[in-house]
């Protein structure tokens, strides 16, 4: 339980700072970048914690428009 309720916060704090990344590389809110996150990575099947994680390490290329 205590392993789940981890990995749950790590998911949070990584999915927390790809939002940041994308709403200023984007110039839009953080709740825009989150819809922007989860759009592309439901559009394009990828997690959406391994997403947010390669938007934190630059190998994501996610624009406004999809």
């Amino acid at each position: 339980m205590a392993g789940q309720l981890q990995l749950a916060l790590n998911s949070r704090i990584i999915i927390e700072q790809a939002k940041g990344i994308l709403a200023e590389r984007l110039r839009i809110t953080p709740d825009e970048a989150f819809v922007t996150l989860r759009r592309y990575a439901r559009d394009h099947n990828h997690p959406l914690t391994g997403l947010a994680g390669d938007v934190i390490h630059g190998t994501a290329r996610i624009t406004g428009d999809g």
